[in-house]
């Protein structure tokens, strides 16, 4: 146990593997990651595709393929471990009602044969015994937040921009008014204009309805306005996981460090080299001993190919898993 449980914690993530079986051993997607979520607060979990950020939502949501298999670990939800709870139960009571999800590509998550309205209500009447009246009201108050107008809920979803429909999507995670919502590389479809007016309304809305989110992007700078900590992930592990303003203006990991200086900056004014992080992620099959992102570090030492660094904490809130940062 890495981090202490408190009462302040929504999610609270100890010591989570989860593995792919495959005919010659085990894809180690997500290997002993730990971390929290506060209530009415927002994690950014970051790193590059193939990371395990989605195996981490997935997890969560108890929806990982046949050949992935959960090998150690807990994952309290307000204190339950929701991993060891009846799945028919998670599903009615959980999922949805308490920790809704916008899934990657969202926009085009909805079923093109039925309207909007439809695929809305049956959210609702699914987890709710309400009149169908009350559950239109519901929509009509949902669309209005996310600001979709009402005529939009009797169209069918190829009729909408995909901006509209990232809206809808949105709206429905609302519509239960969950305690936490999760967001998988939900912008990641959308072009640079739309992406940042949808981050804008989900900051908003979080702001609100005191809602926690979960944030997953391959992107680090679209964290840095939204997040209150941020969780960076490298080859199935945690490696840096701290309050955002620490992170930004300190990062300690280098692959944190490569990750920052990687993002363009029109602000700077002396031109900067953006820099491109060396080499390839690891095969998560057979990774390398010690340290997984030892070939590709610039700061690379003997010990990092020999033993693995553990996550520990750096200053305050701010926990880092590094040799070299250990050795300062």
């Amino acid at each position: 146990m890495i981090f202490e449980e408190s009462t302040d914690n929504l999610l609270y993530v100890d010591s989570l593997k989860t593995y792919y079986k495959t005919k010659t051993g085990y894809v180690k997607a997500v290997d002993d990651v730990s971390l929290f979520l506060d209530r009415s607060k927002v994690i950014g979990v970051a790193g590059e595709s193939g990371c395990g950020k989605s195996t981490l939502v997935t997890t969560i949501f108890r929806v990982v393929p046949k050949n992935a298999h959960i090998m150690s670990g807990s994952i309290k939800f307000k204190g339950q471990d929701i991993l060891s709870m009846d799945i028919k139960r998670f599903r009615k009571e959980i999922v949805w009602k308490e920790i809704a999800y916008i899934p990657q590509a969202s926009m085009d998550v909805l079923d093109p044969v039925y309207k909007v309205k439809d695929q809305m209500l049956e959210t609702i009447l699914t987890h709710e015994d309400v009149s169908k009246a009350e559950a239109m009201e519901r929509i009509y108050k949902a669309l209005e937040n996310v600001g979709v107008p009402h005529e939009k809920a009797d169209m069918f979803p190829y009729e909408l921009s995909g901006g509209q429909r990232q809206r809808i999507v949105i709206a429905m995670s609302l519509l239960l008014n969950p305690s936490m919502i999760v967001s998988d590389e939900a912008t990641t479809a959308l072009d640079v204009i739309t992406q940042a007016k949808i981050l804008e309304l989900m900051k908003s809305l979080q702001e609100s309805r005191k809602f926690s989110m979960m944030f997953v992007t391959h992107d680090l700078s679209l964290l840095a306005n939204v997040s209150d900590s941020i969780a960076i992930m490298y080859a199935g592990k945690l490696v840096e996981f701290g309050d955002v303003e620490k992170v930004f203006s300190n990062p300690l990991h280098p692959y944190t460090q490569l990750l920052i200086r990687a993002i363009p900056n029109i602000a700077m004014r002396k031109k900067k080299r953006l820099v491109a992080i060396p080499g390839y992620p690891p095969d998560l099959e057979n990774p390398p001993k010690g340290c997984r992102f030892a070939p590709r570090c610039p700061l690379a030492m003997p010990i990092c190919n020999e033993r693995e660094p553990e996550l520990s904490r750096a200053e305050g809130f701010h926990y880092v898993a590094c040799h070299a940062v250990s050795k300062k």
